[in-house]
């Protein structure tokens, strides 16, 4: 069996995409998710997130729900965004990332994928 690792934060809409197609990859990988602070990375590296840019921001949201349409998957943007998710990451963590969990989080109407 292959080890996935896999890399999010709860405030990036990709993050919601990729949980919904990992459905694929549970029957053939242990996925193994880690959450980081997106925010983190952006001031380590001197950067502003794609929400701070307003025409960047544009494209992105642009680009989210044509890719949640073209795969068939509900979206909707939160209704205050960006928001801040340490608390999200900060509930993940201490339940070991279980994909049950990050998929409540996240909003998604059903499990999935499952951890194994």
């Amino acid at each position: 069996m292959t080890n996935l690792d896999c890399y999010f934060d709860f405030i990036s809409p990709f993050t919601y995409l990729q949980f919904a197609q990992l459905k694929r990859f549970s029957y053939n990988a242990k996925i193994n998710y880690k959450p980081v602070l997106l925010a983190g990375l952006l001031k380590h590296w001197g950067h502003k997130g794609p929400a701070e840019i307003t025409a960047r921001r544009q494209i992105t949201y642009r680009h989210i729900l044509w890719q949640a349409r073209r795969d068939k998957i509900p979206f909707k943007m939160p209704p205050t965004y960006p928001f801040n998710p340490i608390k999200a990451i900060r509930l993940a963590i201490p339940v070991g990332c279980e994909a049950s969990v990050i998929n409540e989080i996240l909003g998604l109407e059903e499990q999935i994928v499952t951890n194994q």
